[in-house]
């Protein structure tokens, strides 16, 4: 929405690569009167229902033989058309305000262009003796357009073009008069496909370079964006998850649940099989398309966003599974019943993703719930801490709210100047007082999405525990910060002659409890604690006097959750500080949960 409003990839409006075609479809949406959202919104809808059509067309191609024709390739191209419009990342990401439903939509003018300029030159018999140029330069135009609105395309869309125009010229070659002529011709297509590309690319291209202050302000962020992805997307995402673990991420997830997934990926073994067994040249730019994109995605790309980097692997597997099912009706001497696995199909991918699109078309999500919530609950003058995942959210909703987009020391806590504090947060908090807006849980929100926004709080913090977090300890985390194995935190005491802190341990951890040794720095005064796995307790401190403490933590043991096998979390942790309270009563073990 920001760069629809000023393009600025530099200071992610958006994030780098910047997305510019998309950017650019949104303000021609928006030229129309709409605002920002909604313009991003009715682009997607409107190439979706392009890219539909262009599936169609590609799809029929790729399946029809050399000989006449009895109908059933059209059959096939609808089929996998649908299966994959209607797949389960499509109904959720397809109408959103998102760069890949024109993206996707792109990649299938390119497939259609590609396999109709195929179907031109089949027999070498061009009409008046001209070579479709037309169709070679809309192949480079429309493979251009589907990087500019996702430029990561690029690693795959640029086999998918060699391999396009090598397959065109496959019939061609083998009925020209000479091998000269069949080089004229290669020559020619090939700068008829690079022009189109390249005064497609043109116009996206040169935006993004003025928007990002010049080609070295442009390298600059794609440099620094790329040290990113290496650093998280390709290295600390990935922990925990062997091979078999990325596969399923990226193979199997985005058809939902098991039942539908193996079906699938079934049908479009027996898809692959008869491909190439009758040899349907025109699918090999689809199927290097897919396989490139795939490969990359399982090289660099988050597991945790794999449904959504899944996509343009997909159009290959909805088109395999629909050539798959009438592969095997064939079989059973019963053409007409290919459509009877694509409709149960179909039927699931509604039936999975349903619950979760209901509550999205009828229900505000979650964060706009919090942010209506506060106007009236959130005192106007109050600090608000916001936990990163929901920064776009509060920097657009809560732009007259005092907001630190941080996790925020005692200096940022001071400065509210007695008025309350509250951290809005992604999750379920564990804080006193909290109050959590969610959506219903589904298997689909699990698969299908990164996990983001399905609950979102609001903690009022408690001004009786204000602390600062000097070494060993982490962002505060719903009612909670994770320490490391060693730990030195600085409390506001306000001459209290105790201290009580809460240690927690979640039920999940990878050993029955720790022992955590405490230490006030000045005064001597120590105490120790044992933490039981899914337990809290709370061990009381003597402190010398004052207005601050310094109190050290030093637990026996650590654990690393992405080596655990607990989730991709690469932090070295120990135990979690739930809280403090000054003069507190007796000290008290809570039971595990």
């Amino acid at each position: 929405m920001r760069g629809v409003e000023a393009f600025d990839p530099t200071h992610h409006r958006p994030h780098p690569p910047g997305y510019p075609l998309t950017i650019g479809l949104g303000k021609l949406f928006a030229a129309l009167g709409l605002d920002p959202f909604h313009a991003l919104v009715a682009s997607s809808v409107t190439f979706s229902l392009v890219g539909y059509l262009a599936l169609v067309a590609a799809y029929s191609r790729m399946a029809a033989g050399p000989g006449p024709s009895d109908g059933s390739e059209r059959a096939v191209g609808v089929a996998a058309a649908l299966l994959f419009c209607l797949s389960p990342p499509m109904l959720l990401y397809g109408p959103l305000a998102l760069s890949d439903a024109p993206a996707l939509a792109f990649l299938a003018l390119a497939l259609a262009a590609g396999a109709r300029l195929a179907d031109r030159l089949r027999g070498g018999a061009i009409a008046g003796g001209r070579l479709p140029l037309g169709g070679a330069a809309a192949l480079g135009a429309f493979s251009a357009a589907a990087i500019g609105c996702r430029p990561q395309l690029v690693v795959a869309v640029v086999p998918m073009v060699a391999v396009a125009l090598a397959v065109a010229l496959q019939g061609f070659r083998r009925a020209a008069a000479s091998r000269a002529l069949v080089r004229r011709a290669l020559l020619r297509l090939a700068a008829a496909a690079a022009a189109g590309f390249a005064v497609a690319a043109l116009a996206w291209f040169v935006p993004l370079v003025i928007a990002s202050g010049g080609p070295r302000g442009l390298v600059a962020s794609l440099t620094r964006q790329a040290w990113l992805v290496a650093e998280a997307d390709a290295g600390a995402a990935r922990a925990g998850l062997g091979p078999a673990g990325m596969l399923v991420r990226f193979a199997a997830h985005p058809w939902g649940q098991k039942s539908v997934a193996v079906p699938v990926l079934l049908l479009a073994g027996i898809g692959a099989s008869w491909v190439a067994r009758h040899r349907r040249w025109l699918a090999a730019p689809l199927l290097a398309l897919s396989g490139v994109d795939l490969a990359f995605a399982l090289a660099v790309m988050d597991p945790a966003d794999a449904v959504r980097y899944a996509l343009p692997s997909l159009l290959a597997v909805a088109f395999l599974a629909a050539v798959g099912s009438l592969a095997l009706a064939r079989g059973l001497r019963r053409p007409a019943a290919h459509w009877l696995p694509t409709g149960y199909l179909i039927a699931r991918f509604a039936l999975y993703t349903g619950p979760l699109l209901l509550v999205r078309t009828t229900t505000p999500s979650p964060p706009v719930q919090a942010i209506t919530w506060a106007g009236d609950h959130v005192p106007k003058k109050a600090l608000v801490l916001v936990d990163p995942p929901l920064a776009p959210h509060a920097s657009q909703l809560l732009a007259d709210r005092r907001l630190v987009l941080e996790d925020p020391d005692l200096r940022a806590l001071a400065s509210a100047g007695g008025q309350p504090a509250f951290l809005l947060s992604d999750g379920r908090s564990a804080w006193p007082g909290a109050v959590t807006f969610a959506w219903p849980e589904s298997d689909a929100y699990g698969k299908l999405t990164r996990g983001y926004y399905r609950e979102v709080s609001w903690s009022p913090i408690p001004t009786s525990c204000l602390y600062e977090g000097l070494a060993g300890t982490y962002r505060w985390e719903r009612g909670w910060r994770w320490l490391d194995r060693a730990a030195s935190v600085r409390f506001v005491t306000a001459g209290a002659t105790r201290l009580g802190l809460t240690l927690a341990l979640p039920g999940d951890v990878p050993y029955p409890g720790v022992d955590v040794e405490l230490a006030v720095v000045g005064s001597g005064e120590t105490a120790h604690a044992f933490v039981p796995r899914g337990g809290q307790v709370s061990p009381v401190l003597t402190l010398p006097g004052g207005s601050q403490a310094e109190v050290q933590l030093r637990s026996a043991r650590d654990f690393v959750p992405a080596k655990s096998g607990l989730n991709p979390d690469t932090r070295r942790l120990a135990v979690q500080l739930l809280g403090c309270e000054r003069d507190p009563g007796v000290a008290a073990v809570k039971a595990p949960q």
